[in-house]
Formats: structure tokens, C-alpha cells, sequence
């Protein structure tokens, strides 16, 4: 999805001075944390989710710049905020029990 949304930068004349797998590696370098999205929905938050990825896949097709990853995510994502509306709750993420 980075280097997705890097091309579609590109495309719009963002030049990147870090590249992706830097970036990946500091973010494992943060540790272990829980994305805001992620906590929006432990929370029954509404999810920023046309800022952090529609977004893209709008500039993507707007480019010409295909998008999978990110359009396959957002589908799910979407459907996820939904559910969550329509049911008017929060979702409790836990960790799944040893087998």
C-alpha cells in the first residue's frame, strides 16, 4: 500500500527522500501499538477512513495510477464501517486463544 501511494505521489510531483522500506523500518522500530483506525474502532468512533485511503484511491484513479492494494482494503474497510454503524457499536479486537 506504500509503495502504491508513493507512485500515486509521484505521479502529482512528490519526490519521497526516504525510501519505503526505511520508512516500514521505522515504524517496526516504534513497537507494538494499535493504529488510530484501530482504536476508532475499539471505541464505536466513526472511522477516518476517506481521508486515509479514499483519498489515494481517488488521486490513483484520478492519475491513472492503479491502486489494488489500497482499493481492496478500502472495500473491506468500508464494509467494516458499515457493520459497525448499523449495529451501532464497537468492536473489541482480542488477541485469539493459544491452540
Amino acid at each position: 500500500m506504500m509503495r502504491e501511494a508513493q507512485a500515486v505521489a509521484e505521479q502529482l510531483g512528490v519526490r519521497f527522500r526516504i525510501s519505503v522500506d526505511k520508512r516500514i523500518a521505522g515504524a517496526a522500530a516504534v513497537g507494538e501499538h494499535k493504529t488510530s483506525m484501530l482504536q476508532d474502532v475499539e471505541h464505536g468512533r466513526a472511522l477516518e477512513l476517506d481521508a486515509l485511503l479514499g483519498s489515494v484511491a481517488e488521486l490513483g484513479r484520478l492519475t491513472n495510477t492503479p491502486t489494488p492494494s489500497i482499493d481492496a482494503i478500502y472495500a473491506c474497510t468500508a464494509l467494516l464501517a458499515t457493520t459497525l454503524a448499523e449495529h451501532g457499536g464497537a468492536l473489541r479486537i482480542t488477541a485469539p486463544a493459544a491452540i
